[in-house]
């Protein structure tokens, strides 16, 4: 089984804006965690990447998708978000420019 884990900030709501979090790929699934505590014992929210779409806002944004749902994805560095695009990339998630 296998699994990364990335960290990435995740629009939350208008009060809290983008929050950090932990974020699993494991299989064809993606999991998050409010931090790395959490990893194995609270999932707090999964897509299943199976037909998603990863839609580039900017060098640091990122929009992803499937069909029920859509995580709205920042990072802090550049770095960070093309590793995560690499490895959906590897999994065949279609990616898309704005």
């Amino acid at each position: 089984m296998n699994t990364e884990v990335f960290r990435l900030k995740k629009w939350t709501n208008y009060i809290f804006w983008y929050q950090n979090r932990c974020f699993e790929i494991k299989d064809m699934w993606l999991h998050y965690y409010w931090d790395r505590d959490d990893i194995g014992i609270v999932i707090r929210g999964s897509m299943n990447l199976h037909n998603a779409t990863a839609r580039i806002v900017n060098s640091k944004t990122l929009h992803l998708s499937n069909h029920n749902l859509t995580y709205y994805l920042k990072s802090d560095s550049e770095k960070d978000i093309n590793d995560f695009l690499h490895k959906l990339q590897e999994l065949d998630v279609r990616i898309t420019n704005q």
